[in-house]
């Protein structure tokens, strides 16, 4: 077992329990009004730590261990680069709920960046010389990462020189979307096709490839997607309605790709973990093609609290992050303690499932489930809980 992929998990595992404490303050602040807390500051830093303390840093621990053990076990670069971005993360977590997004907060989110592009730099040069649709698709996903790091830049300066104007939330969005459907999507199937590949009976690499190329080709063009919050013209939402249909496309490749994995994987918890990652990223993805017709996702911005915060959801949760517990149990000797996943999961699903049936009975009937907000509270303990769980009891095998 190599320690030091032991000890990043442990740390991306630790923003990811203060992330979910904060999240789930959230939850309490809108059912006891009485208990002040700066809700949007907590809010950023929920956000912000999720995406990456938890889901940037536990991913490039992974491709380390993957690929390049015995180089990320020596390498006092890559040690030194991963300590600087768990010293600005910290600092992002004290300092989004002191100030919110002011000069603190900008100058941790900053040296994160920054110093998440020179470890980002020597993952493309370590990756240089293997051959692979895995690291095909992990390559790509770093170039997407690059690509949505513009709209963090382009956030400060939209909001020093014209406030939070509509360029400022496209902004966001920007950021988002390369990050989820770029970073997050490819480098994980980047790790599932490695995975795949090192299996001496796996036969479908031209499936592997159509899913690459069908992934890829819609990815840019379906940022219009995130642009449909406001009436666009005509042409955006035909790119985004191709866009959309393409990637709802590509799940026939995937769907393709789901019993060989399956099959492979040894463990009960391993294969429910496989069908409840599947079936998340389908849901993603015709949420989305739903989300190209103006008329669905104006509803969809009407009871945002609802839909696009379960969507949202939808992929840190229910994709991304049991994605990252799957390829720890399956790539490295640290154990999934199985409580702790089975109510971290318990909560995904029932909060999942508070939210879009809220919205849809809302968006149909005008009327909805009473105490919402309780039974949100509720649910949503069992995630940092579990998280709480697994931190404790993570251990190495011998």
């Amino acid at each position: 077992m190599q320690k030091i992929f032991y000890n990043q998990f442990r740390i991306a595992l630790f923003f990811f329990v203060i992330s979910a404490i904060y999240g789930w303050s959230m939850r309490l602040y809108k059912v006891f009004d009485f208990i002040k807390i700066p809700y949007h500051s907590i809010l950023q830093a929920h956000s912000h730590v999720t995406f990456l303390g938890w889901g940037f840093l536990a991913v490039i621990s992974l491709i380390g261990v993957v690929f390049y053990p015995k180089i990320i076990e020596s390498s006092k670069y890559l040690k030194v680069v991963f300590g600087i971005m768990s010293f600005s993360l910290l600092g992002l977590l004290i300092s989004f709920p002191l100030q919110g997004y002011k000069v603190f907060s900008i100058v941790f989110l900053s040296s994160f960046l920054v110093a998440s592009y020179f470890y980002l730099a020597r993952i493309l040069k370590l990756l240089k010389g293997i051959k692979s649709a895995g690291t095909q698709f992990i390559r790509t996903g770093i170039w997407y990462y690059y690509l949505s790091s513009i709209g963090i830049w382009a956030i400060a300066f939209i909001v020093t020189n014209y406030g939070k104007t509509d360029l400022y939330f496209n902004a966001i969005y920007f950021y988002l979307h390369f990050l989820y459907n770029g970073f997050f999507a490819f480098s994980l199937f980047g790790l599932l096709f490695t995975y795949l590949e090192r299996k001496s009976d796996f036969k479908l690499q031209k499936t592997v490839k159509y899913f690459y190329w069908a992934t890829n080709l819609a990815c840019i063009p379906a940022y219009t997607l995130s642009l449909l919050w406001k009436e666009a013209p005509p042409f955006v939402v035909f790119i985004a309605i191709v866009s959309a249909s393409v990637q709802l496309f590509s799940l026939f490749y995937l769907a393709k790709l789901l019993p060989v994995f399956i099959q492979n994987l040894k463990s009960k918890l391993g294969k429910w973990l496989a069908l409840l990652i599947f079936t998340s990223y389908s849901l993603k993805l015709m949420i989305q093609f739903l989300s190209a017709f103006p008329v669905i996702v104006r509803e969809a911005v009407l009871f945002k609290s609802y839909f696009i915060i379960g969507y949202i959801h939808l992929f840190t949760l229910g994709f991304m992050s049991l994605f990252i517990l799957l390829f720890t149990f399956i790539f490295t000797k640290v154990r999934l303690n199985v409580t702790a996943i089975k109510l971290f999961v318990l909560g995904i699903i029932l909060s999942e499932f508070l939210l879009f049936f809220q919205g849809a009975m809302l968006s149909l009937f005008q009327y909805g489930i009473e105490n919402l907000d309780l039974w949100l509270l509720i649910v949503s303990t069992l995630l940092p809980l579990g998280l709480i769980v697994q931190l404790i009891t993570a251990r190495k095998e011998a």
